[in-house]
């Protein structure tokens, strides 16, 4: 292989010393020529390979060249240097190791100075180099140390010693153009130094290298080693495994959730199975119905969540409230009663204390030991008017009162009926009350059902209208004679079944819930519910049996 090279000095700065000095200008230095014969391997090939060779300077100085060339850039005499070259690349590093030669006429550099440090002559150079090098980038970077040494030139040499002896260390950075031109960036610095050797410089190479390209090469490959090579595998970065998929050669079956069971044996092949499988479906996790984190098989309550305060004693489940109060069991002291609309502030869970039992509390009510109804008035609150209420019943203690035959309420009822929206106003917890009408059996059945329908509807329209109490809260029906609370056989037993009831619907009562007493009720005289007294002397005796 023949080389062929022309240096050139770009930049040159230093210490004038000696009657020397650096040039002001770009100076070139003597062409290099070689010729190298390759010994064995291939160079940025193998991994090693060795070349011996020569180069040869020719001195522009030395021909009376004198335009661009310096008597520190150019020599006076031939320069030629053998080498032997060891060096390979393998996994990305290359390296190499040289020694040479190098023939040169003996010279001072300097006036007035001895021998010292300032002769140069024939040297030996030694050099190594390591660099990772990529082949297919066509790139290598890394360090270089060359050392040289003065044998020849004067008596006074002393090979080896630190006045006749170079090292200089480089860094360099090398890339192949477009397969043609080899660019080289480099730089280092002079350890040891004899004459020519810079305290450090900066090197840049341009050279016409073509390298050569690769064959594209045809390998059949099996990357994944599974026996069946990449042509025909349809997951050739995947082996094959133990069980194949006969669908999709090369490929194993699949395990889509990832969690060691194979989908042709997984009951649950988009859920992984988790820490916990289910023992009866392979690959599938233990069930959690409710979410709350244990598992249906441990879970004593498996569709109810066990809420932020589990049961201690029974996994899965939440603290019970068995009255459904919102005090959990372990806080309530009256787990089994539901605290009502007025809990007790003293007793966590239970209603505060009512000891006639009227719906009004004992702090509140006036007359905590004798029934009576509520009222906006806290001085009436709990005593007994026409109305009480007592063991869940709203009790009516004087009659409604209506026009003979009618559904017209006579005026003398107002005063019962203004204590019932009065008890209501002060019972905002009693949501719904029905209002219903009975007759005795006397005279037609149809008629007293619409009858007694008409007057149940005509208390509503008053607890409205002059009452003042919401519509919604109010409901009515007539019942006529169908259900009768006396015997129908005796005048008496008729009274009592001819009233008028207040029930309350909502919230359910723990019993039937009726009025009392409506057997004072006046009714109309007709010849379907007559006693054969007339209306006035069975209103009077009505009020003389209250």
């Amino acid at each position: 292989m023949l080389t062929g090279s022309l240096p050139i000095t770009w930049l040159e700065r230093g210490t004038p010393a000696a009657g020397v000095s650096a040039s002001a200008q770009v100076s070139v230095g003597d062409p290099r020529l070689g010729l190298w014969v390759r010994l064995f391997g291939q160079p940025y090939r193998s991994a090693i390979a060795m070349s011996l060779g020569a180069n040869a300077w020719i001195p522009l100085r030395g021909l009376g060249a004198t335009d661009g060339v310096s008597d520190k850039s150019s020599d006076s005499g031939f320069r030629i240097l053998p080498k032997l070259v060891l060096g390979g690349l393998s996994h990305r590093v290359l390296w190499s190791l040289t020694g040479g030669f190098m023939y040169r006429p003996a010279a001072r550099l300097g006036v007035g100075v001895d021998d010292s440090g300032s002769t140069i002559g024939s040297e030996v150079q030694l050099g190594a180099a390591i660099a990772y090098a990529d082949t297919h980038l066509r790139l290598a970077v890394g360090p270089e140390l060359v050392a040289s040494t003065v044998v020849l030139g004067s008596a006074n040499v002393k090979p080896f010693s630190r006045d006749y002896t170079s090292v200089e260390a480089l860094l360099g950075l090398h890339y192949n153009i477009a397969h043609l031109l080899q660019l080289g960036i480099g730089g280092g610095l002079g350890l040891l130094r004899t004459p020519g050797t810079p305290d450090g410089r900066v090197l840049l190479r341009l050279a016409y290298a073509p390298w050569p390209k690769e064959p594209a090469k045809v390998v059949e490959q099996d990357r994944d080693r599974d026996g069946i090579l990449d042509a025909d595998d349809r997951c050739p970065d995947v082996h094959k495994g133990e069980r194949p998929d006969p669908e999709r050669v090369g490929c194993p079956i699949a395990d889509r959730d990832a969690d060691g069971f194979l989908d042709p044996d997984d009951r649950c092949p988009d859920v992984a199975a988790g820490p916990h499988p289910d023992p009866q479906r392979p690959g599938c996790p233990q069930g959690d119905r409710d979410g709350d984190g244990v598992l249906d098989a441990a879970d004593l309550c498996p569709d109810t969540d066990k809420g932020p305060r589990p049961d201690a004693q029974r996994l899965g489940c939440p603290t019970g409230d068995r009255d459904r109060d919102g005090v959990l069991d372990p806080d309530d002291q009256c787990p089994d009663l539901h605290h009502g609309p007025k809990p007790d502030p003293q007793k966590p869970g239970c209603p505060a204390k009512d000891r006639d039992h009227d719906t009004v509390v004992d702090p509140e009510d006036a007359c905590p030991d004798q029934a009576g109804a509520p009222s906006r008035d806290p001085k009436k609150n709990g005593c007994p008017s026409l109305v009480v209420v007592s063991d869940g019943k709203l009790q009516i203690l004087a009659p409604v009162f209506f026009a003979t035959n009618k559904d017209v309420i006579l005026a003398k009822s107002t005063p019962v009926l203004t204590a019932v929206s009065e008890a209501l106003k002060a019972s905002p917890e009693i949501k719904k009350l029905m209002v219903e009408g009975h007759t005795d059996d006397r005279g037609k059945s149809a008629y007293n059902r619409d009858l007694s329908d008409r007057r149940a509807r005509s208390v509503v329209k008053w607890l409205i209208g002059q009452g003042g109490i919401a519509q919604d809260r109010l409901q009515s029906k007539g019942y006529g004679p169908d259900r009768p609370i006396a015997d129908n056989k005796t005048a008496t037993g008729r009274e009592k079944n001819r009233r008028v009831e207040f029930v309350i619907i909502d919230p359910p009562q723990s019993s039937s819930v009726r009025t009392l007493d409506a057997a004072s009720v006046a009714v109309p005289d007709s010849p379907d519910q007559s006693d054969g007294n007339g209306g006035k002397k069975r209103q009077k005796r009505s009020k003389s049996s209250k």
